[in-house]
Formats: C-alpha cells, structure tokens, sequence
C-alpha cells in the first residue's frame, strides 16, 4: 500500500532525520539546493534518473522513497519530546548442527537426573551431576558460538564455564572461587565490547556478529540554540556544528551516542564561565576551542578516555567541562 504523504514531505523528513541541510543532500544527488527545496515543496519532482541515488543518500530503498512501502520516521511529536529510533537488537544464532548438539546435551541432562531422582545411578559424594553438567554445557554453548565468531562474549562464556566445570570438580582451589559481584560487571564489560565491535566493523572476525545482530538505528541530530545555550542531542550520526552569533555563549549540554560528534566555539563569543555538560556514549565528542581559552574539566570516564588539556593557565575566559563517557572519548582541540 502506498503512502499517503507526498514524496516532498518524504524526502524533508529523510533528510531532517539525518541532519543534512538541503545543500548537503544536493551535493550528494549533484543538484543545486533550489531544486531539493522544490522537490520538498512539491513544486518539482526528482528525475527518475536519479532516484536510486537520492534513495541511497537518504538511507532507504526506492520504493520507500516512492511510498509503496512503509517508512520508520521520527514523528513531530517524538522529535518534540527528544525521542530516538535507534534499537540495536540481540539474538541468539546457532546453525543447525549446533542446535542438534544443544538439544542433546538437554536431553542428555533431563536422562541422568530422572536417572539419579529413581536411584538407578547414584552420584559421587560431594559432587552433583547439575554442578559438572550445567557448566559442560556452557563450555560447549561457548566454543560453539567462538567456532561461529570469536567475540568477548563468545570467548568470556567457554572460559566461564571452563572455570566452573573445573571449579565444581575441585581442581580450582576454593579461595578462587568468582563471586557475583565480580561476575555481572565482567558480564557487561563483554557484553558492552562486543555490541561496540559489532557496530564498529560488523563484517569483521571478533563483531560479535555470529552471536550478536546488531541493527543500526535511524541517524538523530537535534540541535537548539536560545539565550546563549546550546542544546545537542545526537546518534548514530557523523557531525560537525560550528556555534556563530555575537550573542555570548554560555554553555551546552551534549547527548551523543554510538557516533562523531564536533562542537566548533571558535567563531563563538565565549562567556568567561561557560559550562558545557556532555553526556557521551559509545561515540566521540570533540570540543573546538580558541587558543586563548582555558578549560576545567571535572569527567568521569567508564572504559573510556577523556583528552582534555587545560590550555593557557593565564587566560581570561574559562570554560568549565563536566563530561560522563562510556565506551567512548571527549577530546578538546585549541585553534
């Protein structure tokens, strides 16, 4: 079924959703910027000759360009109240022989405990057949997955399960035993580094891609400017923002995630005081600043870095720098 919205109001809310201008989307289709403002005012239509190109610049294929199937856009009312569409979607892939062996190490299971449960068998003391099973299973589950792509997650879950299948046998004293304080932020850290790979180089041996299908979501660039503040929320998005305006600038807060994300101030008229908050995740932040400012940065870094020099310890203005990074890094450039 076909779209009731106008190709002109399809192409605006494309090219909105990816934070092009009308002169960047004219550059990539090699047109001029009146031509894309007629198409989106329904006063033109694109040549057919081009359409495969301008579909690819707006990330989408031609019929959805042409409305014969459905579009995921952001609604007026998502943007409005900061919403994202961007979903990075985990599933678990075994091929088929795989899936044989898995089901039979469950049968396998079910057998010897019906078997223990009416005493046909009798277990040996001090070790159940649940404590050396379950983390055999797991081994197995593991170094199937490393076989299909050998990614943290893949690797962390046979070394786990070696380690307690070792661990429930005895061989590993008791003063190593993991406890799961240790274990769930292990579990993240792994977790976290193989999502950050597969999105990365998804087509590369150690994405996760064997273990983790991860579906980039829709590119997100709000930006705001009133009173001297600035506000940046971006994802899954490369940019680059250059603050102009004789009004001073008096500070900013940054969202960015899984993305390149570049704040130019050196045209800006800094206020001596200014705050910028950045809240970075999975992504870069750079912070462009004129060579005669200072900065005090007050930032945490979880598995991330935070490259920010201090700059001229006698300047006049200052700016103050509270960042929050997650698997990513702030850095900031003086010009």
């Amino acid at each position: 079924m076909e779209s009731k919205a106008t190709m002109g109001k399809r192409i605006s809310d494309l090219r909105k959703q990816k934070g092009m201008t009308q002169e960047q989307l004219a550059n990539l289709v090699g047109v001029t910027a009146q031509a894309v403002s007629k198409w989106e005012n329904d006063l033109s239509c694109p040549d057919i000759s081009i359409l495969p190109q301008l579909a690819d610049a707006l990330g989408v294929t031609t019929d959805q360009l042409l409305g014969k199937e459905p579009l995921r856009l952001l609604s007026v009312e998502g943007e409005k109240e900061g919403k994202r569409d961007h979903n990075v979607t985990v599933s678990l892939n075994l091929n088929r022989w795989e899936k044989i062996v898995f089901s039979l190490l469950l049968v396998g299971i079910g057998v010897v405990f019906l078997l223990n449960a009416m005493h046909i068998i009798q277990l040996g003391e001090g070790i159940t057949f649940w404590s050396v099973l379950w983390p055999f299973l797991l081994t197995c589950m593991g170094i199937m997955l490393c076989r299909k792509d050998l990614s943290p997650v893949s690797l962390g879950i046979a070394l786990f399960g070696l380690y307690m299948l070792l661990f429930n046998m005895g061989i590993i004293p008791a003063q190593y035993k993991l406890t799961w304080s240790m274990i769930w932020p292990a579990a993240l850290i792994l977790i976290g580094l193989t999502v950050l790979l597969g999105y990365l180089f998804p087509h590369r041996k150690g994405s996760g891609e064997g273990f983790f299908h991860v579906e980039k979501g829709d590119p997100v660039f709000e930006y705001t400017e009133e009173g001297g503040f600035i506000n940046v929320d971006a994802a899954f998005s490369s940019q680059e923002k250059k603050v102009m305006g004789e009004e001073p600038f008096k500070g900013a807060k940054i969202d960015m995630s899984f993305g390149n994300l570049v704040v130019d101030l050196t045209g800006a008229n800094i206020e001596n005081g200014a705050t910028i908050d950045a809240d970075v995740s999975f992504g870069s932040l750079t912070l462009r600043l004129p060579a005669s400012v200072g900065t005090k940065v007050d930032a945490s870094a979880a598995f991330g870095g935070c490259n920010c020099p201090p700059g001229d310890p006698n300047a006049a203005v200052f700016i103050y720098l509270k960042g929050d990074v997650s698997f990513g890094k702030i850095e900031v450039e003086y010009v």
